[in-house]
């Protein structure tokens, strides 16, 4: 029998529905600007203490805790403020 003159035979399967997108959380987005204002401001701080030897957190003499956590809370905020 020719392939163009084959019957389909019916599944028995349901058909599936693809999944839905799930929205984004709205708050993400307002919420990842700040982040980044605040995380700038943090290693910012972190960086002059380090060079004037000014310390801004009291339980951070050496200023790692203000760089690297500023940078963290930085990239953090860019990629929820960022992403689609």
């Amino acid at each position: 029998m020719p392939v163009s003159k084959r019957r389909r035979r019916p599944s028995h399967r349901r058909a599936v529905a693809p999944p839905q997108k799930r929205a984004r959380a709205p708050w993400r987005k307002r919420l990842g600007w700040p982040l980044v204002a605040v995380g700038a401001v943090m290693f910012l701080l972190g960086n002059i203490g380090a060079r004037t030897s000014l310390t801004f957190l009291p339980f951070d003499p050496h200023h790692v805790f203000a760089q690297f956590g500023g940078a963290v809370v930085l990239i953090v905020g860019l990629i929820w403020a960022t992403r689609r």
